[in-house]
């Protein structure tokens, strides 16, 4: 069966890709148009299997996705990232509206490949590789007609595609919202890309692109990377635009004169700044060179050769200090734990996730007497409740079809002699805390499917963010078990209490340059901003935001513009109130989409860059990498009024 080709009009991200995605569905895929197919869900073993073998994207999608993750909740849109078979390994549904999508089908573990589910954001965005919006209509599938999806492709440094990122909703018949949806998701998916490409090539040289004399490099996703003669190594997919190749392939073995007429010797002494250079074609171009940084002589971190150190039990204590820092109430902590470092008591944890409690449950094996034996961490929230009982207590030979012939040993007695981690604990299933407790009192763990119980000597350090008290009233805790794991309890400070946090992003760049590499210094206004930020990822925020300056800023000064777009936008309600002027009310939240919760976030940045700037026009129109024109168009637009001129 045929069936003759449909455009949309007004479709968002090219009428010409689902034109292309309608023809094979139905000439490849032999899929009818008038059909209705359910969307397929994978396992919960599925699902963790897929995001262990993603794990670096989502390492390096996080901080992005956290942004994202706020607009979408504004908006009530699902966000939701696939890898690149099309099945959704993390979604977020942060309202009740968005969590109703999910439960009709736009969840973690939904499969959306376009061969079996027919025309769709995320499946179709793999076949065709670019970006795309799909409005309601232009599902061929009935069930999807009521979703608009826009995706867009994360590429591999290689050029495959890696992963999807998806924002998906009712569907609407806003175009600008569309375009506006269209506009934001391709943006993160490219930097995501670019970020992976970054880290591939941090030893390399980075050429960035750009059509403009003014622009900003460091923001930049068209990037090159050379090696030290200059030979290509590698390319984005903005920068294979840049230059009219299709693939990466065909730059192999080419050298940066073979693009430029000049030699990458040549640029070094450019390094930094931007440069007008003319192509082979003729055509004009800007290329800013970035140099890869200096590695440390020692070739290990010094947090790297501290553990090696102290693994081998030869080292005096060190590691509670460098995870306290200089902070009162964690130094307090360190002192309460030295007293029971080596005494069978169990640790209870309490902090916002992001705290580094993983760190300090480290820190205190490696200053214990079981320093030599294992450390094993279990996050009872990550593992399916299916599963987990496996993973903490192992099973016996024949328990399970499909299970290992030699069975498998579990968490707890793998950690034997050792510590064992166990964070979110607050997340156990119920029926799972009795066999903890058991283990607790009892001293043996009973596999799964065994008929003797094994002797185990470990150590449990629990973890979590809830609030156990209020689980254990309304029974979704046991109170007993509540009570053997408290034997002493300490609060890991939220980042936005400590008084040390300078004194931490030293210590990130000393781990991640090593103690050789130059002397990194803050401004003034990095500074502060990063004593007012409120951090709500804590240390993991931190430590991606340092990591992220790092990867991408080769200057020895780390200044506001270097910094990634999640802390820009940010403001307290404080600033807000600052820079509306006097007598007037707070204005009432506008109803939810996309496009006015970007303007929401772009409002805040503007009152950020301009408080950071005294104010001074000049000065944050640079900051924010527009023109004075630009900004005072938007200044009028989002009425924003500087205090020196209120009454």
């Amino acid at each position: 069966m045929t069936q003759n080709p449909i455009r949309f009009a007004g479709q968002s991200g090219g009428s010409d890709i689902i034109q292309a995605s309608w023809n094979r569905c139905v000439q490849e895929y032999g899929l009818e148009p008038s059909m209705r197919r359910d969307v397929e869900r994978v396992t919960d073993q599925n699902i963790r299997d897929l995001r262990s073998r993603m794990e670096e994207i989502l390492f390096e999608s996080d901080a992005i996705v956290a942004h994202l993750r706020h607009v979408a909740r504004d908006a009530d849109y699902c966000l939701l990232l696939s890898d690149a078979t099309g099945i959704v390994v993390q979604g977020y549904a942060d309202t009740s509206a968005s969590r109703e999508l999910a439960q009709e089908g736009l969840a973690t573990g939904s499969r959306w490949n376009e061969n079996t589910i027919g025309t769709n954001g995320i499946g179709t965005c793999i076949v065709s590789r670019r970006p795309i919006t799909v409005t309601g209509p232009a599902h061929d599938n009935q069930s999807l007609k009521g979703f608009t999806c826009t995706a867009a492709p994360i590429f591999a440094p290689d050029g495959r595609v890696v992963a999807v990122l998806d924002f998906s909703g009712r569907s609407v018949a806003n175009s600008s919202e569309c375009s506006f949806a269209h506009h934001i998701v391709r943006e993160a998916a490219a930097n995501i890309s670019t970020a992976l490409f970054r880290k591939c090539h941090q030893n390399s040289c980075i050429v960035a692109l750009s059509r403009e004399p003014e622009s900003m490099p460091l923001a930049l996703n068209a990037l090159i990377a050379t090696d030290e003669s200059g030979r290509l190594l590698g390319a984005t997919q903005e920068a294979l635009s840049f230059l009219g190749v299709a693939e990466l392939a065909d730059l192999g073995g080419l050298q940066i004169q073979d693009l430029w007429r000049v030699s990458l010797d040549d640029l070094k002494p450019l390094a930094m700044h931007n440069v007008k250079l003319s192509g082979t074609d003729g055509a004009d171009m800007y290329v800013t060179t970035f140099l890869p940084k200096k590695k440390s002589r020692l070739g290990l971190s010094s947090a790297s050769q501290s553990v090696k150190s102290r693994s081998a039990g030869k080292s005096a204590p060190f590691a509670l200090d460098r995870v306290a820092g200089s902070d009162a109430r964690m130094r307090r902590n360190v002192d309460l734990c030295r007293k029971l470092l080596d005494r069978d008591i169990s640790l209870l944890l309490l902090g916002e996730t992001g705290v580094g409690k993983d760190t300090f449950a480290k820190a205190i094996h490696l200053e214990s007497n079981r320093a030599g034996k294992p450390y094993i961490a279990v996050n009872c929230a990550a593992i399916p409740e299916t599963l987990l009982a496996s993973e903490l207590f192992g099973y016996a030979p024949g328990t399970f079809t499909g299970g290992l012939k030699a069975g498998r040993v579990g968490r707890i007695a793998a950690s034997n002699g050792g510590t064992l981690f166990l964070d979110e604990i607050g997340d156990m299933p119920i029926d799972l805390q009795a066999h903890l407790l058991r283990v607790l009192e009892e001293r043996e763990v009973s596999p799964l499917g065994a008929a003797e119980p094994i002797a185990v000597d470990v150590r449990i350090i629990c973890a979590t963010h809830r609030d156990l008290p209020h689980l254990v009233e309304t029974g979704r805790f046991r109170r007993d078990l509540y009570y053997r794991i408290k034997g002493a309890q300490l609060v890991i400070s939220p980042l936005r209490e400590r008084s040390d946090i300078l004194e931490l992003v030293e210590r990130i760049v000393e781990d991640e340059l090593g103690g050789d590499a130059e002397k990194i210094t803050m401004s003034p206004e990095v500074q502060d901003l990063f004593r007012s930020y409120d951090w709500p990822g804590n240390l993991r925020e931190l430590k991606n935001v340092i990591r992220w300056v790092l990867s991408v800023h080769n200057d020895r000064e780390i200044k506001l513009d270097h910094l990634p777009e999640e802390l820009l936008t940010w403001s307290p309600t404080a600033n807000m109130d600052a820079a509306r002027p006097r007598g007037s009310a707070p204005q009432s939240q506008p109803s939810a989409t996309l496009e006015l919760a970007y303007e929401r976030i772009e409002n805040e940045k503007i009152i950020e860059a301009l408080r950071a700037a005294k104010w001074c026009i000049t000065s944050a129109a640079h900051d924010l990498g527009i023109s004075r024109a630009t900004l005072h168009r938007k200044i009028r637009k989002y009425g924003i009024v500087s205090p020196n001129q209120q009454d």
